[in-house]
């Protein structure tokens, strides 16, 4: 007993003298600081009590707001401080329009200082405040670092006698005012009147501003581009968001959007140039010499890219779903080769296919085969337009009109039969959509629509090749077909930066390209390949069309020959035309109705969590016994974790058009429950504080500098904090537990090791109990499994969950667990294992015949693992006690008792750094 005692005496003085280190190293950095001040910052007596003056009146400003109950106090100071500030802007914009930029600089007043060291008091109060009432909203960037830069460039200012500058530069609270007064409410922002205000003051005020106060500190001119560059990227988010709620909205028609975001790309290029010029021209006392010319000139390239960006970001991001919300034609033909469609799905009479219209090219292709039914999808009205005239045409046409209006384009035919014959077989909206657009025939259908202006910029350097008159007479590939401006061709396909640039007129959305973003080289190549085999293959028509500018009777689409004619006339009835999602369709016809679903590459651009609700539906919808489901990708891989469930056969027929890398075939599975793979978890996410954070960060630094490494202490420390910095930290997570885990196969078992605070349980748990799953939490720390516990108690899963303390390879604890269970997961865990392979060992044992291995966790990125970032990423996270290892990953894909069922890898952001370490995600499934 005295041994105890007096070893706990020695470790409560070793711990109190450690905490009066900490005070003393606190007390000299703080003395230190006031030091600094003292000498550098010039507060008199009366700017002190200015400042304690308005940090009681943001105090009381706050209380009172809040005692009035307005809906949001997040916004209270905001609101005082922007509304204080931009009254003094006004004041000194007028001066400015009066006296001129150098005159009112160059003057500093009583007012322009004392609203330096009010907005200094703001700054102090809103982080004192918000740590108190609303820490989750304080953030890092617009919270801490935006206060605390400021609080510094208005010390700066007052030191120089600058204070008269961002006296000025107050009027650009004008918007941020605006915002307050609207977020403070809880109302709609009135968002036209607002991006113009931020665009006038915070862009091209702002810029002209900087450039005047060039002259009088290189320091304040830096720190205003930076901020400037800040201004450009929240006007991108108005941008972008101000054009996508064009549809909804009838206040300015979206080609007046347009026209408005040309006039202020135009005004602000020529105000930067203006403000550039002026500045290296004629406020120097001496001529500019050329290094100044030049930055000056780089800067204002800069910026010009900058706002290029912002072009091009609103084009990918809006383009396709302005021409949906618009009613325009995205596809003239349908790029899918229908050829490898029946090699696989081998359609018959009996058959009702689900498909999606597109320019109706495959449903009329499909028609051609005789199914018993087509349901034909689509978003667009346009596209269901144009197929519904292509069926009217063949109800009322002959063969020889049907052919010059959609083979020939020809006009003349068009307008002579319109009237007569088509318009009063239409349905009313596709009178209306084909009264407006006769042009789209006049001008060339099969240039027609977005991707007919794609086909005609890509086939310009083609033809002046000489290439359509060689396809014409259908001659074979030469070296050399077309001299330069094949060359030319062949090069602008391999530019990867002009993709985002094309594909969104082809109707490729930016996530569907994004799926070549890992191996860009593959589609490279592939695309080099198509110019120089598949364009030259006998009946190609799809590039014949594109590049001779009409079909011909033999190299054409199967339901523009001769020969299916009278059978499309018999059939065209058996055609169904429904405007909406697949899956919406899928659930009218019922269940077991569908026997063959041909989804195109629909599914590229969607996220698993939109692929999972519509592949639920279909599925549920789909005949058991002989239903099979076709899609393409332009992936070189399944690039969805809830297609890889589905178990599809990759279909390796070599197909005319070349764009998709694959296209795969899978029967209705069995074993597979729709519904789980909809289930929801709890909802809940998981945000630290800045301080919170902090404090997580500075005990993972002294994690990685001690020697003596203790898992234990370290998580038991961090405490409550630990889920919010994980969120960030560890990404994917939701993804992983809901999608790449097959919940479809509704497992009974579940082990989880290194299950931490069962947050991972959290976003499965509404599948954990429509499964009744019963469930194994492992983990070595006591102080995460209490956690845990006190989860699944909130939850409501406590008589379905198991607590297991220790090491995984342990015996003892080995003997807690079930022999074999149907699920076995590991969430970034096993890179803090040191014997992985034993560990892995056991998990693999652990698993069930027919049941599934998944892991999530870092590695270094495949085929990049000796680049600087890999090596930087791998000896940071080690000093955590996070080891990257590539051998995890040759262990799983190698392992021959498993079949992998989804293997991807990703990179996430690490919060508060440039770091982005790739993690991949696995699921396997094991052989019997």
């Amino acid at each position: 007993r005295s041994c105890g005692r007096v070893g706990a005496h020695a470790f409560e003085s070793s711990e109190t003298k450690e905490t009066l280190d900490m005070v003393a190293q606190i007390a000299t950095a703080s003395a230190q600081m006031a030091q600094f001040l003292a000498e550098n910052v010039r507060f008199s007596g009366n700017d002190m009590m200015l400042l304690g003056s308005n940090m009681i009146a943001c105090a009381f400003v706050y209380y009172f707001l809040r005692f009035l109950k307005l809906p949001d106090h997040s916004w209270y100071l905001t609101l005082y401080s922007s509304f204080v500030t931009s009254f003094v802007g006004l004041y000194l914009f007028y001066h400015v329009c009066h006296d001129g930029f150098t005159a009112t600089i160059d003057n500093e007043t009583d007012l322009s200082r004392y609203a330096a060291i009010f907005f200094i008091g703001y700054c102090i109060m809103d982080l004192f405040l918000g740590s108190m009432h609303y820490e989750n909203l304080l953030t890092y960037d617009d919270g801490w670092t935006h206060h605390f830069l400021y609080i510094a460039v208005c010390a700066y200012l007052i030191h120089d006698g600058l204070t008269s500058l961002f006296a000025i530069a107050l009027v650009e609270e004008l918007p941020i005012m605006l915002l307050a007064f609207h977020e403070v409410q809880n109302k709609q922002r009135p968002s036209l009147l607002f991006g113009v205000l931020y665009f006038l003051t915070r862009i091209v005020f702002h810029t002209v501003l900087i450039y005047k106060a060039a002259q009088f500190s290189t320091l304040v001119f830096t720190v205003g581009l930076s901020l400037l560059m800040l201004h450009v990227k929240e006007f991108q988010r108005w941008v972008r968001g101000y054009l996508m709620r064009s549809h909804g909205r009838k206040r300015m028609p979206f080609k007046g959007k347009l026209v408005l975001f040309a006039m202020m790309l135009a005004a602000n290029t020529m105000a930067h140039a203006y403000a550039a010029y002026d500045l290296v021209y004629t406020k120097y006392t001496q001529p500019p010499s050329v290094p100044i010319i030049v930055m000056h000139a780089t800067i204002l390239l800069i910026f010009m890219y900058r706002f290029g960006v912002v072009v091009h970001d609103v084009y990918t991001q809006n383009f396709i779903m302005t021409s949906i919300g618009r009613k325009k034609i995205i596809y003239n033909i349908s790029w899918e080769d229908p050829a490898v469609d029946h090699k696989v799905m081998h359609m018959n009479d009996q058959d009702v296919v689900l498909t999606i219209s597109s320019a109706g090219c495959n449903v009329l292709d499909y028609l051609c085969q005789g199914p018993k039914k087509i349901i034909a999808v689509d978003m667009n009205a346009a596209q269901l337009h144009t197929l519904e005239l292509k069926l009217t045409c063949i109800r009322a046409l002959n063969w020889e009109q049907f052919f010059d209006i959609w083979g020939r384009s020809n006009y003349k035919v068009f307008k002579s039969v319109y009237e007569s014959k088509l318009r009063p077989l239409l349905k009313p909206e596709t009178a209306e959509f084909w009264d407006d657009n006769h042009n789209l025939f006049r001008d060339n259908f099969m240039y027609a629509g977005t991707s007919g202006l794609m086909a005609k910029i890509l086939c310009f350097p083609l033809r002046l090749s000489g290439m359509r008159r060689r396809v014409m007479n259908r001659e074979q590939f030469e070296d050399s077909p077309g001299g330069i401006f094949f060359w030319l061709t062949l090069k602008l396909c391999s530019m990867t930066f002009l993709w985002s640039w094309i594909a969104p007129l082809g109707g490729v959305p930016l996530e569907q390209l994004n799926l070549l973003s890992r191996n860009p080289k593959v589609f490279v190549d592939r695309l080099v390949e198509v110019l120089k085999v598949r364009v030259w293959k006998p009946n190609n028509y799809f590039y014949y069309g594109y590049i001779v500018g009409e079909f011909a009777p033999d190299c054409c689409p199967r339901y523009l020959e001769k020969k299916n004619f009278t059978n499309l006339k018999k059939r065209v009835d058996r055609v169904d035309l429904f405007h909406g999602t697949w899956a919406d369709a899928a659930v009218r016809e019922g269940p077991g109705s569908i026997t063959i679903a041909s989804l195109l590459d629909s599914m590229d651009w969607m996220p698993a969590e939109m692929i999972a609700e519509n592949i639920s539906k279909v599925v549920a919808n789909m005949d058991k016994e002989k239903g099979r489901i076709f899609w393409r990708s332009f992936a070189d891989c399944v690039h969805s974790p809830v297609l890889a469930h589905l178990d599809g056969t990759l279909v390796p027929d070599y197909d005319r058009v070349g764009w998709y890398l694959t296209q795969f075939i899978a029967p209705t599975p069995k074993n597979y429950n729709p519904e789980m793979i909809v289930q929801k978890g709890s909802g809940r996410t998981f945000t630290n504080s800045f301080g919170a954070d902090v404090s997580v960060m500075l005990a993972m630094a002294k994690q990685g500098l001690s020697k003596v490494k203790d898992v234990r202490e370290f998580y038991k420390k961090q405490g409550k904090n630990y889920d919010g910095f994980r969120e960030a930290l560890l990404p994917a997570r939701d993804l992983f537990m809901r999608h790449v885990i097959p919940w479809a196969k509704e497992p009974k078992t579940w082990i989880s090791v290194g299950c931490g605070t069962a947050r991972d349980v959290e976003f499965v748990v509404g599948h954990v109990r429509k499964c009744n799953t019963k469930v194994y939490l492992c983990d070595l720390s006591d102080a995460l499994l209490e956690m845990a516990r006190e989860r699944v108690m909130e939850l409501g899963l406590a008589p379905q969950v198991v607590f297991v303390e220790g090491d995984i390879n342990s015996a003892a604890v080995k003997k807690k667990l079930p022999k074999q269970a149907d699920l076995v997961t590991c969430s970034y865990c096993l890179t803090m294992i040191p014997d992985w392979k034993k560990a892995l060992k056991t998990m693999s044992d652990l698993v069930a015949p027919g049941g599934n291995l998944a892991l999530i966790d870092f590695v270094t990125r495949e085929g990049r693992e000796r680049s600087w970032d890999q090596r930087l990423y791998k000896w940071w996270f080690a000093m955590d006690g996070v080891f990257f290892n590539k051998e995890h990953r040759k262990w799983l894909l190698s392992n021959e008792d498993y079949k992998t069922v989804y293997y991807a890898e990703e990179e996430g952001r690490v919060p508060y750094t440039p770091y982005r370490p790739t993690h991949y995600m696995f699921c396997g499934e094991k052989l019997a």
